[in-house]
């Protein structure tokens, strides 16, 4: 493959509730950052797609930085980025769902009310349709990574991830209060591939884990035939 150009996405978003509260989660953007700085040792070509990571997590050395805040965002900034010769690694966390109405006032805590009913809709799921954009615009030499964060049952949750949404890779991991995951300074992961291929990294710092993925992917778009 002749990979010309990666593209990041890191850090949680956020879906507004009301104006002073939202649903995200504890993602900090470290894993992103990490990947994207290590892909810029390959590639000076970055795209750096980040929600709400933390403030040292926000800038990676030598990126193109793209700031957002919705899942909805974060869907089209990827895919306005999208191309022949592309590989996209996902390792953000978007929000999954998103309030069906979100209140443009403070949603009051009222006297004698003890259980608000909040109702969720489904956001659409990026590599989807980053998939579906790649195959109807058929573009050449893209390669698609994602992430599978799990509690629990990571080999059949990231395999079947892989498999829905036509991945080339999907790196799984842990992540709960026992596990080393969202975040942590270090972490481990299984990279799994749509060959069946299955490699395991860690525990190590997050930098040294991004550092041998972006190396895997190398070899792995050097050594392959286009899409």
């Amino acid at each position: 493959m002749n990979i010309q150009k990666i593209i990041v996405s890191s850090g949680p978003t956020r879906e507004w509730i009301d104006p002073v509260r939202f649903i995200s989660n504890a993602s900090s953007g470290k894993m992103g950052y990490s990947i994207a700085e290590a892909a810029f040792q390959w590639i000076p070509n970055v795209i750096y797609i980040r929600g709400l990571t933390q403030p040292e997590y926000s800038r990676p050395n030598g990126s193109k930085i793209i700031s957002v805040e919705t899942t909805l965002e974060m869907r089209d900034a990827v895919l306005s980025e999208m191309q022949s010769n592309t590989m996209l690694i996902m390792a953000a966390a978007p929000a999954d769902f998103r309030p069906k109405e979100s209140n443009d006032s403070k949603i009051k805590k009222e006297e004698g009310a003890e259980i608000l009913t909040l109702e969720l809709i489904k956001n659409p799921d990026i590599l989807s349709s980053v998939s579906e954009t790649v195959s109807r615009n058929r573009f050449e030499d893209v390669l698609l990574v994602g992430f599978s964060a799990e509690t629990d049952d990571l080999h059949n949750y990231a395999m079947e991830k892989l498999r829905r949404k036509n991945l080339d890779y999907i790196v799984g991991n842990y992540v709960s209060r026992q596990e080393k995951g969202f975040g942590d300074l270090t972490t481990s992961v299984v990279i799994f591939g749509k060959d069946g291929t299955k490699l395991e990294y860690g525990p190590e710092t997050k930098e040294a884990v991004a550092s041998r993925v972006i190396s895997y992917l190398r070899e792995s778009a050097l050594g392959s035939v286009s899409r």
